[in-house]
């Protein structure tokens, strides 16, 4: 690159695109052909290679596992066992729970509940 073309008496003084005119223009078609062809393949980049064989099953595997992931989370079943309607206190037993401690009842009235829309 740093030698002088032997055939041009100019060439120190000439720009470099002029060098490369020059010099592609001696260029048999061969070898211009070659260098055409690995120009290109140098600004198309790296090939594409093949998925590895594993890509497919690995991937339905986790998109399963995604959805039943999603399946036990999603917010349609209820949050908890309820408690049987035959294990309520009656009125009775309320009224007695009352007459303990009516402070901590007439509190527990007052207090702010916290509301959970997603669960019914």
């Amino acid at each position: 690159m740093n030698r002088r073309d032997p055939e041009s008496k100019t060439a120190p003084a000439l720009p470099a695109r002029e060098l490369f005119e020059q010099a592609s223009r001696r260029l048999d078609p061969g070898t211009a052909t070659r260098l055409r062809e690995a120009r290109r393949a140098a600004l198309a980049g790296p090939g594409r290679r093949p998925a590895p064989a594993w890509g497919l099953p690995a991937g339905a595997f986790a998109a399963a596992v995604l959805a039943l992931g999603l399946a036990w989370w999603w917010p349609g079943h209820p949050a908890g066992p309820s408690a049987p309607l035959a294990d309520a206190p009656g009125p009775a037993e309320l009224e007695a729970l009352l007459d303990e401690e009516p402070e901590f009842y007439a509190w527990l009235a007052d207090a702010p509940v916290a509301m959970n829309e997603g669960v019914r």
